[in-house]
């Protein structure tokens, strides 16, 4: 599942990519859902030229509303529609190689529930980025995620590529419920499969940054509403685990 805004210049040679994927499993059967925000760059017209060839390839559009707001529509339709046993889930623009499929895979069949790919543990890292993005990803993951929320299955809290198993995780978890609307989006999920697994597996990956494409970071006044609406969101969120977590200790 990838959830997707303008990505153009990227998204012909991802499905390319995992088309390759697809028709080398012989263990796995992979399907892949792109979801959609209405990109008026045409995004979504490349994948429907791909779908009228490859029925595995499923397209879930809606307004744009945010990148959390995105992934929960993402999840309920898979879950509801499509019927997996694992949900992959990545970024458009090649950040995470999907190299490492075969590796989340095997964890969950080793009997793990949620598998991160991480840039903070063995050689994981990010490559591309500048000082002030490294400092904001400092202060959500380590300041806001870690050391307020207190959320510790993994060290990266944020990164988009991680594999769920369904049974026993996903369909545990109720959806209508997440009102996250930004990138809080990822800690907050992490913090809400913890409450039915203990199950968790990282693995180090590099963090590369996009080569195709334009960044969505800007400094427009929209984008930058909505970066201070998602900052909000991501410390107000952190706090609220804080409280949940001392209110179940004293209890």
């Amino acid at each position: 599942m990838i959830p997707t805004y303008n990505e153009i210049e990227n998204i012909d040679k991802l499905l390319s990519d995992l088309s390759l994927r697809q028709k080398k499993s012989k263990k796995h059967k992979i399907e892949v859902l792109i979801v959609d925000d209405n990109s008026p760059d045409g995004t979504g017209e490349v994948v429907k030229q791909y779908q009228n060839k490859n029925k595995w390839i499923y397209l879930l559009t809606g307004k744009k509303k945010g990148l959390g707001s995105a992934m929960i529509r993402g999840y309920k339709y898979a879950l509801g529609q499509l019927k997996p046993d694992v949900i992959v889930t990545n970024e458009a623009d090649f950040a995470f190689d999907f190299k490492h499929l075969n590796y989340m895979l095997g964890s969950l069949e080793k009997g793990n529930d949620v598998v991160v790919g991480s840039r903070h543990v063995g050689v994981g890292k990010t490559s591309g980025w500048t000082v002030s993005r490294r400092l904001n990803h400092w202060v959500a993951n380590t300041i806001f995620a870690t050391w307020v929320a207190g959320v510790g299955e993994v060290y990266d809290h944020n990164g988009a590529f991680r594999a769920i198993r369904v049974k026993g995780v996903l369909d545990k978890i109720n959806f209508d419920l997440l009102k996250t609307k930004g990138f809080a989006f990822f800690f907050y999920f992490l913090y809400e499969t913890a409450k039915v697994t203990n199950k968790f597996d990282e693995f180090p990956v590099i963090y590369r940054f996009r080569q195709r494409g334009e960044s969505k970071v800007s400094f427009n006044i929209k984008y930058i509403k909505t970066y201070i609406r998602d900052v909000f969101e991501y410390m107000s969120l952190a706090i609220k685990i804080r409280f949940e977590k001392t209110k179940k200790w004293l209890t």
